[in-house]
C-alpha cells in the first residue's frame, strides 16, 4: 500500500460489503473471504468512492488489479449488475440466481459443484413463494410440476416447486458473464 493511501473509511468499506453480500461480487465465485478493490486505480484517483469500490476475493482481486486478466469492462459490469440485482431481487431470490449460477458453471463458494446445465429447480414451501414474487413477475422462473430434489427452503408440506425458464437461463448467462442484465 502507497504510503500516502488513506484507509477506506469503515462505513464506506461496510457498504461496499454489503452490495456484494460479503462474498466476492463475480458470481461464480462468491467466496466470503474478500478485499476492497478499487476499479479505477487508486493512484490515478486519489479517492475511496462507492461507484469505484467492488468486493472481491484475493484471487480475483490479483487477476484484476496486478495481472489485469479480468477486463476493466467486466468489473464495471459486475458492480452495476450488483445494482441491479440488490435493487430489485430480495435474498432468497438473489440465492436462488447464485445457485442457478453454481449449477450452470459447476462452481459454488470456490467449490467444484456438479454442473447441471439445464432447468434447475427450487421446492419452496408455499407460503414462501410471495418472496420469489420479482423473479416470478420478471419471467426467470416458473412453477414446475412437483418436488424432484430441487433446493429445499422451508417445511415440506404444502410445497411448490419452481423451475428457471429459458430467460432465466439467459439471465443467469448474462450475470456470469458479466453482461448487462435484462431490464
Amino acid at each position: 500500500m502507497a504510503e500516502d493511501r488513506t484507509k477506506i473509511p469503515t462505513p464506506l468499506r461496510r457498504e461496499v460489503l454489503e452490495e456484494a453480500g460479503y462474498a466476492c461480487a463475480i458470481p461464480v465465485c462468491r467466496i466470503a473471504t474478500v478485499e476492497i478493490a478499487h476499479i479505477e486505480p487508486w493512484s490515478k484517483v486519489k479517492e475511496h468512492t462507492f461507484d469505484n469500490l467492488i468486493a472481491l476475493c484475493p484471487n480475483h482481486h490479483t487477476l484484476y488489479d496486478v495481472e489485469k486478466k479480468i477486463p476493466k469492462a467486466s468489473v464495471l459490469r459486475y458492480k452495476a449488475n450488483l445494482a441491479v440485482l440488490n435493487g430489485r431481487y430480495s435474498d432468497l431470490e438473489r440465492r436462488v440466481l447464485e445457485d442457478a449460477v453454481a449449477q450452470r458453471y459447476g462452481m459454488a463458494n470456490g467449490m467444484p459443484v456438479p454442473p447441471d446445465p439445464g432447468m434447475r429447480q427450487w421446492t419452496v414451501h408455499r407460503g414462501m413463494g410471495l418472496l420469489l414474487s420479482h423473479l416470478l413477475k420478471d419471467g426467470l422462473i416458473r412453477k414446475g410440476l412437483g418436488p424432484s430434489g430441487g433446493l429445499r427452503v422451508g417445511h415440506q408440506e404444502m410445497e411448490h416447486t419452481y423451475v428457471l425458464t429459458p430467460k432465466g437461463i439467459e439471465f443467469v448467462r448474462q450475470w456470469q458473464d458479466a453482461e448487462p442484465l435484462l431490464e
